[in-house]
């Protein structure tokens, strides 16, 4: 062992440096073993994913703490990054915020070896790609805040387009070149998110929710729903009544 290995060492895990994160504003950290298994990460992290305190996280997966959708997107990452052994770097993906709502964020995940070179597991940062930069006056944040402002309106993506000043083809391919995903699907999302915030905090009605974070028939919402998060609306709710205190 060698002297920087014995001073970290000494150390008391208490005081770890990784709590300076904890005073970079935005900004998530996480560690994961070679099996997905979340070992560590800071308060913001912890806080995003439904935890009261990083000792939470311990042991946890994605799938346990976000939609299937996100929980695919970053196994996909995680493999390829272990596969490889290289960095995964200035990934554009959503992640929910601490209202559950997604937003873009810009993510780094660089592997981790043991002491014989073998790769041991991941760690990585997250932060909000949308606060990150001025995109005032970049068109497709603009897009993405109309979405946010009207997403319980009948939109139409080709009228969106065109108040925007794209063809149909050229937002959608915009879109996806900067979050690889169209804003049709964002669009969804959106609404399946707070529809699924709304169904763990006030006991109305799932017909009621459906029509009001816009769309246009309880099937619909339903169909959308499971897709998102592999469980119908009732389900989940159930489900999460049940853990409550």
């Amino acid at each position: 062992m060698n002297y920087f290995d014995d001073w970290l060492a000494q150390l008391d895990p208490r005081h770890s440096p990784t709590q300076l994160f904890d005073y970079m504003p935005n900004v998530m950290y996480f560690v994961k073993d070679r099996e997905g298994r979340i070992m560590t990460g800071n308060q913001a992290f912890a806080e995003r994913c439904g935890c009261r305190s990083p000792g939470e996280l311990f042991g946890k997966r994605d799938e346990e703490l976000f939609p299937p959708y996100m929980a695919e997107k970053f196994r996909r990452d995680d493999e390829l990054l272990l596969k490889n052994g290289t960095s995964l770097l200035n990934l554009i993906e959503l992640f929910p915020t601490r209202e559950g709502l997604p937003e873009w964020f810009i993510t780094q995940k660089l592997p981790l070896f043991d002491r014989h070179s073998a790769i041991y597991g991941l760690c990585g940062i997250v932060q909000s790609y949308e606060r990150m930069l001025d995109h005032s006056q970049n068109p497709i944040f603009q897009v993405v805040q109309y979405i946010r402002t009207r997403y319980t309106e009948h939109l139409s993506i080709p009228d969106i387009a065109q108040q925007f000043g794209f063809s149909e083809r050229q937002l959608e391919r915009r879109f996806a070149d900067t979050f690889r995903i169209s804003p049709s699907q964002y669009l969804i999302r959106l609404r399946v998110l707070i529809a699924s915030d709304r169904l763990k905090y006030s006991s109305e009605s799932i017909a009621n929710i459906a029509i009001d974070c816009g769309f246009y028939d309880h099937s619909n919402f339903i169909r959308h729903f499971k897709r998102t998060f592999g469980i119908t609306p009732l389900v989940y709710r159930k489900r999460y009544n049940l853990e409550q205190p």
